[in-house]
């Protein structure tokens, strides 16, 4: 893919092309952002999601991919989020070629003055909006992952194995029982934490055979629900491969004693959900993160999409698959489970819950010792980047932004009941 060095060059030649930036979300406002800086007209934005169609923001109208579509072949299109491949070869079918990256847009520089907050990251962007003070840590670390998932290829060409995270699953135990959990956290009857000698080995294993991860994220449930937490965190910031430790919470348990202080440590950040009345120590999280200098971001989430329910079985034909799994904003979540590695976690707690038929092409066994590194890498990678579908996406309803949206965190009294297979 292009950089903007490559569309500086292109204006030279040609400077009536349309340009449009192909994202309306975070990345693509702040793309905007540094270009309107370096005075560069947008013309437009092009979305997936029909319900930013035909808004403005900026003064930018958001237009729709089939009217994209009918654009000169010429347009200039930067690709305003981290799937890359994908969304590239959804815009070569269109005969778009002009596709570049902004990771030179979002330099050293624009980001120090977000985190200087001399760039303000809610004003006029609509969906940056936040009610929460601690949102600039947040918008930080996705310019993090965007730009470095932009070197990919570069990583690939010198024989690096580049995972942008993987999530790590501690435990299915949550101090909420969300009926819409896109984690399927609500089917448990019987939560349990992961077993901590069998978690260290697989990852030990894991580590072994990438050579950059950007993120691990602790996610549960509620990690605060495992009384291991601590030595969890404690041993996974030991890791040099790895630069980041996210730990995903709901705003209902305040950390203290061990767990407090191995959030200390300066790889580790705390993402609290915030769900309003029901994340009921919120604030007395934020008060302990600002009084203990921890790195902290919040954000208030009251809409999901309706992704947390396991389906019948859908006979969906092979490109209805593919589709459902190309558009999936969960696709690319990598996910440790009782020793196993999955592409996502709806597909990991299906598997595990027996409600989702289990197939070795689907998962990676980090604990069988048949497999040596080498093999296991390869395995790793075929995982990570060679999958077009699941057997999950016979079973899950899709999580792009055609899927329909439903209010956040509707509790449940007790555990949904689901088919075995």
């Amino acid at each position: 893919m292009l950089k903007f060095s490559d569309f500086q060059n292109s204006l030279k030649k040609n400077t009536l092309a349309p340009l449009v930036l192909y994202g309306s979300g975070l990345i693509g406002k702040l793309i905007l952002e540094s270009l309107m800086q370096k005075n560069i007209k947008v013309d437009y934005f092009c979305d997936r999601d029909e319900a930013k169609w035909n808004t403005e923001i900026k003064n930018i109208k958001v237009i729709s991919p089939t009217q994209l579509k009918d654009f000169d072949k010429n347009t200039n299109i930067f690709v305003c989020y981290y799937t890359f491949d994908s969304i590239a070869a959804f815009l070569n079918e269109f005969g778009f070629q002009n596709l570049y990256e902004g990771s030179e847009l979002l330099n050293d520089e624009f980001v120090t003055n977000i985190a200087n907050k001399t760039i303000d990251v809610r004003s006029g962007y609509g969906s940056i909006d936040t009610n929460d003070t601690d949102v600039h840590l947040k918008v930080i670390r996705q310019i993090d992952f965007y730009n470095k998932m932009s070197f990919k290829d570069d990583y690939s060409r010198a024989g690096k194995l580049h995972l942008k995270s993987i999530d790590i699953q501690i435990t299915e135990k949550c101090s909420l029982k969300c009926k819409d959990c896109c984690n399927l956290m609500q089917y448990y009857t019987h939560a349990k934490d992961s077993d901590l000698e069998m978690l260290f080995k697989s990852i030990d294993r894991f580590i072994s055979c990438i050579d950059i991860l950007d993120e691990f994220r602790v996610i549960g449930g509620d990690p605060f629900m495992n009384k291991n937490l601590y030595k969890i965190i404690n041993r996974l910031v030991t890791y040099d491969k790895c630069k980041s430790v996210v730990v995903y919470t709901n705003g209902r348990i305040p950390p203290k004693g061990e767990n407090l202080e191995s959030l200390r440590n300066k790889k580790v950040m705390l993402d609290i959900t915030n769900y309003g009345e029901i994340s009921t120590a919120h604030e007395k999280v934020l008060e302990i993160c600002r009084k203990e200098n921890l790195a902290f971001s919040t954000l208030r989430t009251s809409v999901w999409t309706d992704s947390g329910r396991i389906m019948p079985y859908s006979n969906k034909n092979e490109k209805e698959l593919e589709n459902l799994f190309s558009n999936c904003c969960n696709a690319d979540l990598i996910s440790l489970l009782h020793g196993k590695l999955y592409r996502c976690p709806f597909s990991a707690n299906g598997v595990n819950l027996k409600a989702i038929p289990q197939q070795d092409s689907d998962e990676v066994n980090l604990l069988d010792d048949n497999i040596d590194i080498p093999e296991l890498r390869e395995k790793i990678k075929k995982l990570a980047f060679d999958k077009k579908y699941l057997t999950a996406c016979s079973y899950c309803n899709g999580r792009d932004y055609s899927t329909l949206k439903i209010p956040a965190a509707v509790q449940t009294k007790k555990p949904l009941p689901y088919e075995v297979k």
